[in-house]
């Protein structure tokens, strides 16, 4: 875990992504936000007082009255996310839970039947240290599973949606915005497949097509942020 990193905060000096997160909270001033997978809470702690917050996570290591103990999956098939948030659409999320193309896919398709004009997603991990921490089945510690593939395939299949990725340490933050909730957004489930199937590989031949990179700097987030407003 040590060597991975200290390898992916070489790769990205500066603020890291929970600080990121801060900025976000803080030009966004969210009313309401939703983070899956919240782990030891970090990123959790990063919002505003007056933010409506919840939290899905089925293990999380903190007890909060917030986070709701299931899977993702679980809670968007229990729950109506509207409710949850007082009857207000989602303003920002957090997609940070299985690290599986396909489970991210369908946690931004379950996001996007509650979001508004102004809803950013903030999906993590998309950009992998290396081969061996973003394979599928997880074999080390340090670990982004392959996220990602979202991005290639949102460029392909949701072209509208405006998209850029932070330069984040450990492993960057791509900002989603242009949701549509009257859109069927669950039928693209069924253009996964091929994009699960591509290697390590294509990232390395092709990301600087697909990423939309930009450096991790305050000035960068609220350009993105602000013009939703």
């Amino acid at each position: 875990m040590a060597v991975h990193d200290a390898a992916a905060y070489r790769r990205f000096p500066g603020p890291d992504f929970y600080e990121t997160l801060g900025w976000i909270h803080e030009v966004l001033e969210p009313e309401t936000y939703l983070e899956i997978g919240v782990h030891g809470g970090c990123s959790l702690a990063a919002v505003r007082p007056h933010t409506v917050a919840v939290g899905i996570d089925p293990a999380p290591l903190q007890d909060d009255s917030r986070i709701f103990r299931l899977t993702s999956a679980e809670f968007f098939a229990q729950h109506d996310l509207r409710q949850v948030l007082g009857g207000k659409v989602v303003v920002f999320a957090l997609i940070d839970g299985l690290h599986l193309f396909e489970q991210a896919l369908e946690d931004l398709c379950n996001l996007e039947r509650y979001a508004g004009p102004n809803t950013v997603i903030a999906l993590h991990d998309t950009i992998p240290l290396d081969r061996e921490t973003s394979m599928r089945r997880r074999t080390t510690e340090f670990y982004t599973g392959d996220v990602w593939k979202m991005i290639p395939f949102l460029e392909r299949h949701r072209p509208e949606l405006e998209m850029i990725t932070v330069a984040a340490a450990p492993t960057g933050l791509t900002l989603i915005r242009g949701l549509d909730p009257a859109r069927d957004s669950r039928s693209l489930l069924a253009h996964a497949a091929p994009f699960a199937a591509l290697e390590f590989d294509y990232f390395e031949r092709h990301h600087e097509e697909f990423l939309r990179l930009v450096p991790n700097h305050r000035a960068a987030i609220e350009g993105f942020c602000q013009l939703i407003h």
